[in-house]
Order: structure tokens, then C-alpha cells, then sequence
């Protein structure tokens, strides 16, 4: 994994990458969906509990992660926490090649007053998410009294650009009524957005995960289930953007430029003059066992797991040999 730090434009605004590591070995896997986290605090902090693990719990599911700490305090008024997040979304768009980034397949997820700026992104952005995940979101105009600037009310700035929402609150929540969510579930109605809501009868305002980790010690900060809401979005995330493609035959045969040891063993063996060279090789493959399993298999995945199959001058013989034959294009 590879995570650092960026300054962002205005004054205190950091954005912290969390990126998975690229394998050869999980070739479905070298362009991923990505969620920028936007942490909630009453736009007086960024919440630690909503932030780094939340990205983690993400990263486990495959996602590309990254955690905004927006204006705050003095700075809060808008449009400056939105600033900050349109300046975000477009950094991960804009380097989405170099950082294994989907740019036309990234969420926001906020908390409470992230909530608001999550929403405020996807409604009046410069620039708009590809969905948005929403907990607990403090999104009404009267709920500006008892922050540190006014703020605009979401419920109003719904429109048709508006990108579809999972939102998630408590009935019992008393910090951020539930009348927030509603609100916006309206709004989003009006305009025909498609949106997943789930109101958990009990909990209290701030869960995060609903779990120990992100507890702080607090028993009133778990809740088992309304931790639920975590594999209920990423289910709905998994509808929207589609899950990781895994017929990877089919890809390699229609995009392969080249043979190569990076091939699949299946891809190879469809060409006569690939099949004759790796036979030539690792005679151990014309009838070994399990030969049907590795066909799925990366030929370099091959000979590394096979510890001593191959010199390592073999193998990059054999890689540069295949890259010589022509790429045989197969009818569908």
C-alpha cells in the first residue's frame, strides 16, 4: 500500500492517500473504483473515528481510499469546505492513472457536518461525484446555528445532475434529527435520483462503523446493528459501479497485445506456437496435475510458485521468445 499526504490550496486542508499495491497476479484489479472520505466534527474538527478507519474498512473490500480534512473554524463558511473537496475530487481524477484510479467511477462518503459537504459536492460541486454515500448527514440550513457558519441548506440544491445517494441515520439520533435525512430522501425523490435509505430505530449520533475499533471506548458509540450499514453500502456501491470483471479469458483474448509470461497459461495454450514454446520449457505442464486450474493463471505466476522450474535466464529467454509471436486473434 502506498499512502502519503497532500497539501491542499487553502490554508490547513490536507488530503491522505490510502492506495493498494498492483499485482500481476490480480490482473482484474489494476484500475479500481476509489472513495474520498470526508470525516464529520460539526466543521470544528475532522473526526479521527470517521476517517483513517473507515478508508481501511474500504480497502479491504478493494477500494482506492482517501481522507479529506476540509476548512474548519474560522474557515468553515462556505464555499471553502467545498472548495477544498471539488479541489480533492479533481486531484484523484486528474492523477487517477498514476494512482490506479477509475475517474469515472468515484464516490464520496461523509459524516455528519462531511455529510453536508459530501451532499454539497454532489448537488452544487464544479465538479460531482459518481455517487454518494451519506451517514448520518446534517444537511438542513436551520442546523447552521450550532455550527461555526451558516451553511446551505442540501434539501434545496437537489437536482437532476445530482449523483444517486446511500444514506444511513438513527431514529434516536438527537445531535442530527432524522428530519436531516428525510429531508434530502424528498429532495432526491422530487428529482427521480436513485437512492438507498435506512433508518436504524436505535443509536446514538457519530457511530462511525458501529463497532469496537471505532468506538473510542465508548459502549454507546457499538452498536451491532446498525454496523450493518457498512456491507449494506458496499453492496449498493457494487450495483452502482459494477463489481471487479473476473472472466478474464474473454478480456485476454479480445485485449492482449502481446504474449508474454504475464499471459495466462489458458491464453497461451490457445496458440500453437506459445503452447510449443512453454512445452519446450516446462515439459512438466503437458500433463501435470491441476493443469486445468493453472489455465487461469499467469505464466510468471507459474514458475514463481514452482520454486526451481526455471532459471531465472530460462525464464527471461522464454518471455523475450514469446513476445516475438505474433498475437493470434481469436473469433468470439
Amino acid at each position: 500500500m502506498n499512502t502519503f499526504t497532500l497539501q491542499l490550496t487553502n490554508s490547513g486542508v490536507t488530503l491522505t492517500t490510502y492506495l493498494l499495491d498492483s499485482s500481476p497476479e490480480m490482473k482484474n484489479t489494476h484500475v479500481r473504483p476509489a472513495i474520498l472520505i470526508l470525516p464529520g466534527g460539526a466543521y470544528r474538527v475532522c473526526s479521527d473515528r470517521e476517517a483513517e478507519p473507515i478508508a481501511m474498512a474500504f480497502l479491504a473490500e478493494g477500494y482506492q481510499t482517501f481522507v479529506l480534512r476540509y476548512s474548519l473554524n474560522e474557515n468553515a463558511a462556505f464555499p471553502k469546505p467545498l472548495n477544498d473537496a471539488e479541489e480533492a475530487l479533481e486531484l484523484i481524477r486528474g492523477n487517477s492513472k498514476e494512482w490506479g484510479v477509475d475517474p469515472e467511477k468515484v464516490a464520496v462518503c461523509g459524516f455528519s457536518a462531511g455529510g453536508h459537504l459530501a451532499a454539497a459536492l454532489g448537488t452544487m460541486g464544479r465538479v460531482r461525484p459518481n455517487a454518494m454515500i451519506l451517514a448520518y448527514p446534517c444537511i438542513l440550513e436551520i442546523m447552521g446555528g450550532i455550527l461555526p457558519a451558516p451553511i446551505p441548506g442540501i434539501d434545496q440544491a437537489v437536482d437532476v445532475l445530482t449523483p444517486p445517494a446511500f444514506i444511513f441515520h438513527t431514529f434516536a439520533d438527537t445531535l442530527v434529527p432524522v428530519d436531516n435525512t428525510l429531508a434530502l430522501a424528498a429532495a432526491l425523490d422530487k428529482f427521480k435520483i436513485p437512492f438507498e435509505l435506512h433508518i436504524f430505530q436505535n443509536g446514538v449520533h457519530g457511530l462511525s462503523l458501529a463497532k469496537a475499533v471505532t468506538s473510542g471506548g465508548l459502549r454507546s458509540m457499538k452498536d451491532e446493528h446498525v454496523a450493518q450499514w457498512f456491507g449494506l453500502c458496499t453492496d449498493w456501491i457494487s450495483n452502482i459501479f459494477g463489481e471487479f470483471p473476473y472472466d478474464l479469458d474473454i478480456l485476454l483474448d479480445g485485449d492482449i497485445k502481446e504474449y508474454s509470461l504475464d499471459a495466462q497459461l489458458g491464453v497461451l495454450w490457445k496458440n500453437p506456437e506459445c503452447k510449443s514454446l512453454v512445452l519446450a520449457a516446462l515439459p512438466i505442464l503437458a500433463d501435470g496435475p491441476g493443469l486445468q486450474d493453472a489455465m487461469a493463471v499467469p505464466l510468471r505466476t507459474i514458475i514463481e510458485f514452482g520454486d526451481g522450474l526455471l532459471s531465472d535466464e530460462a525464464a527471461r529467454l522464454l518471455n523475450q521468445n514469446l513476445k516475438i509471436i505474433p498475437v493470434l486473434k481469436l473469433q468470439s
